[in-house]
């Protein structure tokens, strides 16, 4: 685990050094920001200024065809006039091209855009050409829905672009994500062991971080977040409220919730566990679900067994929506509401 580094994070105006941090050598890049620090922007001009073809990445289809049907929402529309690209339709996906007065300029594809279902239908693909995959809103909000296996369609989309070319000999390709959000409770980060470390980081006050090939930056450039917290809106809404805190402060959401809290174990009974990993005990007051083991009723990690677990103890679920529900730390939280499909 590094965390020192010998570039400078931001820019002097305040927004992340994204060409500092994509020539670190690390294949995933994870940037966690307060919102408009330049997460997305950055990485997108980095990929313009440097004429590397890359893939942008959204979830869903859905998303997809909103930025790219209408030219207000491109996102490459900020850049003008330096760049003079767009999003162009494609069959079902998008080609990232640069266009003139006479329309699209010949030879000049930059890249693609496709969504997470789209490449799960894909087989034979050839993604050797790109040097890049650019998830953008990586991590959705609470109020979007999630899909089950959004964690798993992502892992089988960088195994179908990335291809061969380690076993080549070549470096794998690059997967960047763009995370916004104040939603720990995340299939996406799960599914790449993202959590601990995300945690860690928050837990020490660490901006920028690199372990095993990944950077983490999970920082919040204090001369962007203190104009934008005298903005209108900014003015107007409490400092204290969920999305204040992630909009400037960078904190996930149930930071500060009462769901968490760190209890004595005296006076609780053991009820069962789950992977070795999630041990319920219980009390006159409700459920307590933290890490300190014990051996009643306990239940491995596979589907079998989690199908057997969840289906026992679905009542677990209805107390968890009456608020008798409490966890030692965020990752059982997110864990629970993954196992039982809880989504609010």
């Amino acid at each position: 685990m590094k965390v020192t580094y010998d570039f400078d994070l931001y820019h002097e105006n305040g927004y992340i050094n994204v060409p500092g941090i994509a020539a670190r050598p690390t294949w995933l890049k994870v940037l966690i920001g307060a919102r408009q620090v330049g997460k997305t922007y950055g990485v997108l001009k980095y990929y313009l200024d440097t004429k590397e073809p890359f893939i942008l990445l959204r979830r869903t289809t859905e998303e997809l065809k909103f930025i790219g049907s209408n030219s207000a929402l491109d996102p490459f529309k900020k850049f003008e006039p330096e760049y003079h690209t767009m999003l162009s339709a494609d069959g079902g996906s998008y080609t990232i091209i640069d266009y003139d007065d006479n329309g699209r300029i010949p030879g000049s594809e930059r890249g693609i855009a496709l969504s997470l279902p789209q490449i799960s239908h894909i087989r034979g693909f050839d993604g050797s050409r790109f040097k890049a995959i650019v998830f953008d809103e990586a991590v959705p909000e609470k109020s979007v829905r999630v899909l089950k296996s959004e964690g798993d369609a992502l892992l089988n989309a960088y195994t179908t672009i990335n291809g061969n070319r380690e076993l080549e000999g070549k470096p794998p390709i690059t997967l960047w994500l763009l995370c916004n959000t104040n939603n720990i409770n995340s299939r996406i980060l799960e599914s790449l062991n993202l959590i601990d470390d995300i945690l860690y980081m928050r837990s020490k006050g660490i901006e920028y971080m690199e372990k095993n090939g990944v950077s983490i930056f999970q920082g919040a450039s204090k001369k962007i977040v203190e104009q934008r917290k005298n903005t209108a809106l900014a003015r107007q809404i409490s400092d204290t409220s969920e999305f204040a805190g992630m909009a400037f402060d960078n904190s996930w959401s149930y930071d500060e919730s009462p769901l968490i809290k760190v209890k004595s174990l005296k006076g609780f009974t053991p009820v069962c566990s789950w992977d070795d990993t999630m041990y319920i005990w219980e009390d006159d007051t409700g459920i307590y679900i933290c890490t300190a083991p014990h051996r009643v009723e306990r239940y491995k990690g596979d589907g079998f067994s989690t199908s057997q677990f969840v289906a026992s103890y679905l009542w677990l679920k209805r107390w968890y929506a009456e608020g008798l529900i409490c966890f030692s730390n965020l990752k059982l939280l997110a864990l629970f509401k993954r196992l039982f499909e809880i989504d609010y």
